[in-house]
């Protein structure tokens, strides 16, 4: 008698290789840039406001690049774009480490907006939804979740190389970082896969479950629907209030006085408690649905503008200031693991690369804008960052309406198609 031998299911191999390419785009090579300000502008003599435009450009490029991700993917496959994605990254670390002038260090950045787009969250979603066809959610926050122990694991390598006192010290981090991320990217070209050998069927003829695939309405359509429209207009007021606060978040406690080690510590446990965030998110939306999911992360968002509205230095504000650091954590997965999970929720699969396209490029815009945001109130009015928060706590909450909003309205059209597809 023969013994059938199980194969593995190639999907899980995929898994990895999508975790894996966040945890070196997302994590390794983008969670720690301000390691590198000081050191890299000391050295080359750069003005900081002159090194931060950089950023700007990173921003700016991924938002036009992102625009015509659904294009591309179809046109090229997603295998070949996540090659452009990795080589455009690994050339970045390697531009940004041999540097000798401001222009190179932007030309670095130009290249780091195109890895982040054919690399990051955008492809790595995309990936995933080939593969997977339930428990989207759940999986994408699992390969999402990688940009925190990325971004945790590079900073203790590469922290004591930039300080280890000699001026182009940094050189080396970036060096490392190259190879590291290297090795790493043909590990994952070589896992990687277009499509599964056979494609699973996408949901038809039944009640929408939550976190499973479905057929979507053609883009031709989607331009049509108001509802898209206020969707990007969401994600965008979203991006620039997550990035506005997030920006200054330490900066706003330091100078209240709170204590440096505390200020030190909130971050730490930011970074810790964002990977679980991410994981919880997609476990969230695969049980409750994006409704549910949604309002949890903008009841988290608002709570924590209120308590940092209200902080003082005291051991009153300590425990505000922590509370509202992991609250504030908990809301982060709305620019990331939420925006492919709208995309496919709203409008399906018909449509889904090009929406989740435009999607990140408002996401992107978003975060371009809200950068220099709050700093340039303070410089123009001379007041407390705190009318930041007050600000940002009624626009989340119009932000909160207007998604619930978006969900009532583009329900009603799935309903419609679950119905078509029943007869």
């Amino acid at each position: 008698m023969k013994i059938k031998k199980s194969r593995l299911d190639y999907k899980w191999v995929i898994l990895i290789a999508c975790f894996l390419m966040e945890f070196v785009c997302l994590g390794f090579c983008s969670s720690n840039p301000g390691l590198y300000t000081g050191a890299v502008t000391e050295a080359l003599g750069i003005e900081r406001s002159c090194y931060s435009i950089g950023t700007s450009v990173r921003y700016i490029v991924q938002v036009v690049v992102a625009l015509f991700f659904g294009t591309l993917t179809q046109r090229f496959g997603l295998k070949k774009l996540v090659a452009v994605g990795l080589t455009a990254l690994v050339g970045s670390i390697f531009v940004r480490c041999f540097a000798t002038n401001i222009f190179h260090h932007y030309i670095g950045c130009a290249l780091w907006g195109i890895g982040i787009v054919f690399s990051g969250g955008t492809m790595a979603s995309t990936v995933v939804r080939r593969w997977f066809h339930k428990d989207i959610g759940k999986v994408t926050g699992i390969v999402m979740s990688a940009n925190g122990i990325g971004g945790a694991i590079a900073a203790q390598i590469i922290s004591p190389i930039i300080n280890n006192g000699e001026t182009f010290g940094y050189r080396k981090a970036y060096l490392l970082s190259g190879i590291i991320s290297l090795a790493i990217s043909i590990l994952i070209l070589i896992s990687l896969r277009d499509n599964p050998a056979a494609e699973a069927t996408l949901t038809k003829g039944t009640k929408k479950p939550r976190g499973a695939l479905w057929d979507g309405i053609p883009f031709a359509e989607v331009k049509k629907k108001p509802y898209f429209y206020l969707t990007f207009a969401m994600i965008l007021l979203t991006g620039i209030s997550l990035q506005s606060v997030g920006t200054i978040s330490i900066v706003y406690m330091e100078d209240l006085g709170l204590n440096a080690g505390f200020v030190a510590t909130t971050a730490t446990v930011s970074s810790l408690v964002l990977t679980f965030a991410k994981i919880f998110t997609g476990l969230t939306y695969d049980s409750k649905g994006l409704g549910f999911t949604l309002l949890v992360c903008h009841t988290c968002s608002i709570t924590a503008y209120l308590l940092k509205a209200n902080l003082t230095n005291s051991t009153a504000g300590m425990v505000m200031a922590m509370t509202a650091t992991v609250l504030a954590t908990i809301a982060m997965p709305l620019e990331t693991v939420m925006i492919p999970l709208l995309s496919n929720d709203l409008f399906g699969s018909a449509s889904y690369t090009k929406v989740l396209g435009i999607f990140y490029a408002a996401n992107s815009l978003g975060l371009c804008l809200g950068s220099p945001l709050c700093d340039i109130y303070r410089d123009l009015t001379g007041g407390s960052y705190a009318s930041c928060y007050w600000f940002f706590t009624g626009l989340m909450i119009a932000v909160t309406i207007g998604f619930q909003l978006v969900i009532r309205a583009a329900y009603k059209d799935k309903e419609k198609v679950f119905t078509k597809e029943q007869v």
